[in-house]
């Protein structure tokens, strides 16, 4: 049995996906294998996987086009691994990724997963941003990462790597979420397990046009799905714990809302002025005093009229205003 198992779930990323698998690799830590999952992709990913001798590389092809959460739930039933690491295929490991992670992870075994900071990368791999949620190496106890957890989604897909024990006893991913469900699945983790935090970027994490976010974000799907997973998650905790997620409830409801205008005001720059009212709307059903705020007005009135009035609007307030106040 190989000690990782690192799955990358694939659909017609052939673009990227060669970085993805070379990332594994080009690892100095050996006992591993890499499981490609092939969601009936159209371009030459076959020809791609196919094209590596590496024994540790197990390719395999499914006819039956799924969601990203059912071919997910592909690699999990694949992985022979003690270690899952779930690698999005236009994602990338860094050097020590897999060497970091199984360290922490035999250091602390009341931990059941381990993730990290991460390098945010554009479409051609130019590094633009470092998403590091603090500046240095913790254990967060079994429940506490919750706290965080609730008000977002901090755990990026390609820094975590799991127990396999824990994947097994935690489930599959949701298949009736197409938006947030590494989040969803996270929350349930988190609820049972310790982890462990490394401050290094050891993984790379990919934004672009193409994306399976990118897409969900332009058809407006994220706002319905995100209040789904945060009030089931809310009503589960609060059952399960000593009462003081109950005390969460209205800041994660906020930190909704707060998403919600973001996306609102990222869909009425790119012009698309239905998906920015979807936003709003649940960015006030969320927390009722986004109402209050102009910019929700602002964003509502351009939604019905003119989004060159919006863009100035926005230069006039961010003028007045900290970066930090804007939304």
């Amino acid at each position: 049995m190989p000690k990782i198992s690192i799955c990358i779930p694939t659909h017609n990323t052939g673009q990227y996906l060669p970085e993805a698998i070379e990332s594994v690799l080009q690892q100095e830590f050996a006992d591993y294998e890499l499981v490609i999952c092939d969601n009936a992709s159209t371009d030459d990913t076959p020809e791609i996987c196919r094209s590596y001798s590496d024994g540790r590389l197990r390719y395999l092809r499914f006819e039956e086009l799924t969601n990203q959460s059912g071919n997910f739930n592909r690699c999990l039933k694949e992985a022979k691994g003690e270690y899952v690491t779930l690698l999005h295929a236009d994602d990338f490991l860094l050097p020590g990724y897999m060497a970091d992670r199984v360290r922490r992870l035999e250091e602390n075994e009341s931990a059941g997963f381990a993730f990290g900071a991460v390098r945010i990368v554009d479409a051609i791999g130019v590094v633009t941003s470092i998403n590091k949620r603090w500046p240095e190496d913790r254990v967060i106890g079994s429940g506490d990462l919750l706290e965080s957890l609730l008000l977002g989604c901090i755990v990026s897909p390609p820094s975590l790597m799991v127990r396999k024990a824990c994947a097994d006893r935690v489930g599959l991913f949701r298949t009736d979420l197409t938006w947030g469900h590494d989040w969803e699945w996270t929350l349930r983790l988190a609820e049972q397990w310790a982890a462990c935090y490394a401050s290094q970027p050891l993984a790379a994490y990919r934004v672009h046009a193409e994306s399976g976010t990118a897409e969900q974000l332009s058809g407006a799907r994220n706002g319905y799905q995100e209040e789904r997973i945060l009030r089931t998650a809310l009503a589960r905790t609060s059952v399960v714990s000593d009462g003081r997620f109950r005390k969460l409830r209205r800041h994660a409801l906020r930190a909704l809302s707060h998403r919600q205008m973001y996306y609102a005001e990222q869909a009425m720059l790119s012009g698309r002025k239905q998906v920015a009212r979807n936003n709003l709307w649940y960015a006030a059903k969320t927390d009722l005093r986004a109402v209050t705020r102009p910019t929700f007005w602002a964003l509502l009135a351009a939604s019905a009229g003119s989004v060159t009035w919006y863009g100035r609007y926005r230069t006039v307030r961010d003028a007045m205003v900290s970066p930090q106040k804007t939304v």
